[in-house]
């Protein structure tokens, strides 16, 4: 009976019990149920409220049987900042589905903030979001650019000899690649912090887009400097010193060899006042990076025009499998379901915030 069920928002006096709850539905996904994970997300993330922490459970009596979690965010909608939560998890027990708690759960985060987004969900949870009458406005778009194929097929790269030849037969095509990023920029830097030089690149930044996930430095400090268990690698690019573009990279964690199969191009920002020369170096200097890591392949999933050209005149071809994207909010409808109006990265989605860690 779903009268004997009651939604309530999370308590933290309830973690231990949450992540029980979270191992058993989870069994096969361990990430999700780390302490260290779960505190970092709901409870580290600097746009959270204090004491508002953004999870909602299903109870029946004084047991957890389902959740919702999100992420709380700022949106740039125009030309204002909007709060907003993006919905990284929803999952019911087994037993107690069919009785609509995911759509009542659904309901009890988009009542607490009523801009919500959802990207990378599963068919279940778009099935939900559907019959609330959720926009779909599209997904983000996945390019991806072979390197050392030996490398990026698992079937091969477990064999040595076989993974070695593979990548050797592949390099005439490679050393094409190599000579497609010598262009000797040297502004580029290893970023080792995010600070006022990053939050005054975003100002600059965010005009050129009509909605945007915020990436202001406490932010992205946050998701790629504080996530524990992962390690990303962060680029920056300088005119006269002053920071002009970032890109993130993650580098999976070698299954055979101690060469990632895959490198994922994760965020990306760039100065509106020079995008197109910005984007080159950027792009540039994480192929050449991923090059000598010997990374199998580079994916960047994105929405941005500016940079979707550029990663097909630098030889990415685009894939048909990427993360979803679904939206509901009160204002400002026209601008938010228009796919067009979006700047969106692989950072913004569930696959980065999920991916399994590297160290």
């Amino acid at each position: 009976m779903t009268d004997d069920i009651h939604i309530q928002q999370f308590q933290i006096a309830d973690l231990e019990q949450l992540l029980s709850f979270l191992r058993t539905a989870y069994p096969s996904e361990a990430r999700k149920c780390e302490s260290a994970f779960w505190r970092w997300q709901f409870l580290e993330n600097p746009n959270i409220q204090s004491g508002e922490i953004p999870v909602w459970v299903a109870k029946f009596g004084e047991q957890i049987v389902g959740q919702i979690a999100a992420i709380p965010v700022v949106l740039k909608i125009a030309d204002r900042e909007t709060q907003a939560i993006w919905i990284v998890d929803l999952i019911v027990s087994a037993e107690h589905r069919g009785k609509g708690l995911g759509k009542r759960l659904m309901l009890a985060a988009k009542e607490y903030c009523p801009t919500v987004i959802a990207l990378g969900f599963n068919e279940l949870s778009g099935a939900i979001l559907r019959s609330l009458n959720y926009s779909f406005i599209g997904g983000l778009h996945r390019y991806h650019l072979m390197l050392y194929p030996g490398n990026a097929v698992r079937e091969i790269s477990k064999y040595r000899a076989l993974r070695n030849i593979v990548n050797f037969i592949y390099t005439p095509f490679h050393r094409r690649i190599v000579s497609r990023t010598d262009d000797k920029s040297k502004c580029v830097l290893p970023v080792t912090r995010f600070d006022a030089s990053l939050d005054d690149l975003w100002n600059r930044a965010r005009s050129q887009w009509r909605c945007a996930v915020g990436r202001d430095s406490a932010f992205l400090k946050w998701q790629f400097i504080k996530q524990p268990g992962k390690k990303f690698e962060i680029l920056g690019a300088y005119e006269q010193e002053r920071l002009v573009g970032c890109i993130v990279l993650f580098f999976r964690k070698p299954e055979h060899g101690d060469a990632s199969e895959k490198a994922a191009i994760t965020d990306m920002i760039y100065d509106s006042g020079c995008s197109f020369d910005v984007i080159d170096i950027l792009l540039k200097a994480a192929i050449r990076l991923a090059i000598e890591r010997r990374a199998g392949s580079l994916v960047a999933d994105v929405l941005d025009e500016r940079i979707e050209k550029r990663l097909q005149t630098l030889g990415f071809w685009r894939i048909k499998n990427a993360p979803q994207f679904m939206a509901s909010a009160n204002e400002h409808k026209d601008l938010i379901n228009d796919a067009r109006n979006w700047f969106l990265t692989r950072a913004d989605s569930d696959v980065s915030i999920f991916e399994m860690p590297n160290v």
